[in-house]
Parts: C-alpha cells; sequence; structure tokens
C-alpha cells in the first residue's frame, strides 16, 4: 500500500509539472538576443578581405615602424607623462606673468645631412597692448651657423592681422646638386650664403581654415667664401666645369611683394579632417643693384595646389591626395639666381630628399598622405610623393623622369611656432634610371614656421 501511494504521488508531480509548462510557453515565443560582437573575425572571407591583402602586404614595413618605433613607445611615454601631470609642469616652467604672456621653450632640430640647431622660441602676448604678440627664434651652432626670425602681429580684428617681420639666416651647410630632373646625389657640393630680410604685411582669415596674405619687403643675399663638412665647395666645383650654377657669387639686393591665398574647407579640430583645399601664391623680386653693363634682373616664382581629404572614420584619420605645380620665370631679361628657382626637398614637397636638393625652373608633384592621431598633441603621418623638377614651363617633362619620396613619421598639431615633429623618409633616382633608392632623409627636432 506504501509503494501505491509514493507512486500516486511521483505521478501527481509529473502532471503539475506538465501543467504548468503548457500553461505558460511565453519564453518560447520571445525572439533571441542578437548575437553579441565580442572582436571575432567573421566566419566567411569576402571579396573585400581578398582586396586588401595587397595594401597589407606593400604596406608592412611602414606598418611594423608605425607600431614599435612610434605608436608602443610614445603610448608608453604619453601614458606617462599624463600620469605625472608632465605637460603642466613643463608649460608652467616654462611660461610666467600674471597672464602667463611670456613663454620661452628650448629648441633643438636635428636634420641629417645638415649642421644641427640648437636655441629657443620665445612669444610675449599682450605687448604694449592686448592686442599685440611678438614671437622670437634664435638658433645656432657657431658663428656659421646663425638664424634669427621675429614676427611682431598686431590683431586689427578677430580676421584681420598686421605683422612686421625680420630675419636673418647664416650658414656654410647649403647644399647643390646640380640643375635639372637628372641631377646627381654624388654630385652633391656646398655654398655659404648670408640672407637678411624684413617685411611688413597683412592677412585676413575667413570661411573656416581659409586666409589671405600679402607683404612686401626687401631683401639682401650675399654669397660667402667656403664650404662646410668635408665636402667640396661649389665654387671649385665651377671651376672644374662639374656643376653650373645661375647667378652663384653675384647675390643681390632688393626689394619683394608676395602674396599667397588658401581656401580649405576643412573645419578646426576637433571637427572631422575631411574637406578640399586649393592655394595659391607668387613672389616677384626686383633686384636693385645691377653690375654695370649688364640688363637689369627681375624675376617671379609662382604656384599653387588643390587637393581633397577624407577623415576616413570622423575621428582624425584622414587621408588625402593633392597636386601641386611650381614655376619661376624672368621678368626682364636678366637670369634668375639658382637660389630663387623652384627647389624641391626638405619642407618644401618631396621630402624623403633634403632641402633643395631637386632645383631648376618648374615642378610638378602628386602627394597621397594618411595622417593619424597618437596623441592629443601628436599625428603619426606617412606620405608618398611623385614628381621631380623640368625646365622653364615643364619643358622636358617626362613621366620616366619622375621621383619617388616617401616616408613616415610623426608631428604636432598645435602651434606651428614650436611645433615638434621626427621623420624618416627616402628619395628615388628617376623610373627610368633604375628607381633605386638614392636619398635618404631622418630628421628629429622642433620646426618654427611662424
Amino acid at each position: 500500500m506504501g509503494v501505491l501511494l509514493n507512486i500516486a504521488k511521483l505521478a501527481a508531480a509529473a502532471a503539475l509539472a506538465a501543467g504548468l509548462l503548457v500553461a505558460q510557453p511565453a519564453h518560447a515565443d520571445e525572439p533571441k538576443r542578437p548575437p553579441q560582437d565580442y572582436g571575432a573575425p567573421p566566419p566567411d572571407t569576402t571579396p573585400g578581405d581578398v582586396v586588401v591583402w595587397p595594401g597589407r602586404v606593400i604596406f608592412f614595413p611602414f606598418w611594423v615602424v608605425s607600431e614599435f618605433v612610434f605608436r608602443r613607445p610614445i603610448g608608453w611615454l604619453v601614458t606617462k607623462a599624463e600620469k605625472n601631470q608632465w605637460v603642466e609642469g613643463i608649460t608652467d616652467f616654462f611660461t610666467f606673468g600674471e597672464r602667463k604672456q611670456f613663454a620661452i621653450f628650448p629648441s633643438a632640430l636635428l636634420d641629417f645631412g645638415l649642421k644641427p640647431s640648437v636655441g629657443f622660441n620665445a612669444s610675449w602676448k599682450y605687448l604694449g597692448t592686448d592686442e599685440n604678440t611678438l614671437k622670437l627664434h634664435f638658433g645656432t651652432w657657431g658663428p656659421d651657423w646663425i638664424a634669427v626670425k621675429a614676427t611682431d602681429t598686431y590683431d586689427l580684428s578677430k580676421h584681420q592681422q598686421l605683422f612686421v617681420q625680420t630675419a636673418l639666416t647664416r650658414r656654410r651647410d647649403n647644399p647643390f646638386s646640380g640643375i635639372g630632373p637628372r641631377s646627381a646625389q654624388d654630385a652633391r657640393v656646398r655654398y655659404a650664403t648670408t640672407v637678411a630680410e624684413a617685411s611688413v604685411g597683412q592677412q585676413w582669415s575667413f570661411g573656416g581654415e581659409s586666409v589671405l596674405r600679402s607683404g612686401v619687403g626687401l631683401r639682401s643675399l650675399a654669397f660667402n667664401e667656403g664650404g662646410c663638412c668635408d665636402e667640396e665647395d661649389l665654387s671649385t666645383a665651377i671651376a672644374r666645369g662639374q656643376l653650373t650654377a645661375p647667378g652663384f657669387g653675384q647675390g643681390y639686393t632688393g626689394p619683394f611683394q608676395r602674396i599667397e591665398l588658401e581656401l580649405d574647407s576643412r573645419k578646426p579640430r576637433p571637427a572631422p579632417g575631411g574637406g578640399v583645399r586649393a592655394e595659391v601664391h607668387e613672389e616677384a623680386v626686383f633686384p636693385l643693384d645691377a653690375t654695370r653693363g649688364q640688363p637689369r634682373r627681375s624675376w617671379i616664382r609662382y604656384g599653387g595646389s588643390v587637393g581633397a581629404a577624407v577623415d576616413v572614420t570622423g575621428s582624425q584619420r584622414v587621408v588625402s591626395l593633392s597636386l601641386g605645380a611650381e614655376l619661376a620665370d624672368p621678368l626682364s631679361s636678366g637670369q634668375i639666381p639658382f637660389t630663387d628657382q623652384v627647389q624641391l626637398g626638405g619642407d618644401v614637397l618631396m621630402p624623403g630628399y633634403l632641402r633643395s636638393r631637386l632645383t631648376d625652373r618648374s615642378a610638378l608633384v602628386a602627394t597621397l598622405q594618411y595622417r593619424w592621431p597618437i596623441w592629443v598633441y601628436l599625428d603619426g603621418v606617412m606620405h608618398a610623393a611623385v614628381g621631380n623638377v623640368w625646365g622653364e614651363h615643364f619643358s622636358g617633362f617626362d613621366l620616366k623622369t619622375k621621383r619617388l619620396s616617401s616616408g613616415i613619421g610623426i608631428r604636432s598639431n598645435g602651434d606651428r611656432a614650436s611645433g615638434f615633429e621626427a621623420l624618416f623618409a627616402v628619395g628615388t633616382d628617376p623610373f627610368d634610371e633604375g628607381f633605386n633608392v638614392s636619398s635618404f632623409r631622418v630628421l628629429v627636432g622642433s620646426h618654427h614656421g611662424f
């Protein structure tokens, strides 16, 4: 009897459980929770995955440099700096005054192939009045390498400024490798110059990053004797017939006039970095010291660029493509000094070459660049540029004579007057001469673009 009672109890419990399941079927009708993305790769390979692989292979060396030379070391340093508030401490140490109007920061620039420079950048806000600012740069590497530049700016309004600028540069390490698209790297010699300049001008800003500048001034260029760096000086190379350099040794003193117009649809940070940009500029020089029996010289250098940029993520990861052209023409029957002809390399197009590495009467350069944030103050920059110099009005232009400049580096995205830059870049011979890498450029230090 007891066994039958236990069996009846178990059967009743089972029936009750079955009834509850039948009476409450709500969970069976609810939609399934969408699958969560935990970072795993998609199970199927798409055509897009296949397409991007060649690019990944080509840019793998640049990625290695970016990841292990720049991003990871800088990331560690940035984390350390933020944790210990280094930026605030350094800024407080170098700025002073009741309104923090005085600032002075040390500067140093090492551009392999040229003499290094050490000095300082300084600024003085509210000088005499709240609308006035004075900026000063001084750099040197002994008496044969001195650079001084001062700019005083007065704000007429939020979008209009007046400026007075003076500059003096004396150096013996100026490089010169000849004129034309096929100038050889191993032909490089040196020459010495002293350049003094003073100018006044006006600037208007409008439409976001767009700006118009105009100015007039007086410039004096003098060639000094000798060279440096255990390399032959230019005068010796000319005497041997190895190189020709129009205007070498003559120098000049005279007024100049320049205009620059930049039209830029991009907005200042933190807005996305996509947009379009167009720029034109010209500078005319009118030397006063004509040599007896020879025509008075005068010339104009002009050019411009157009480009577009796409912020691929909306967070300052910007891919840009631009095309730039530069020309130099005489305004009289006189000769244009080689120092005032179109020059590529350094900070002016094709940065894989040393300053003024390529010289002639015209130039055409296409540049593809990718820029991405490393830190709040620093960006990574990768570029590939194709171009070269040619004769008057692109005479002798040939796609086979183009050269390639490519490189990777980091650059500050704040004040140009005291910015920081590190760059590793290379340049090649013309395509039809083997496309061999003939130029290596390594730069570390602060640039001064005010």
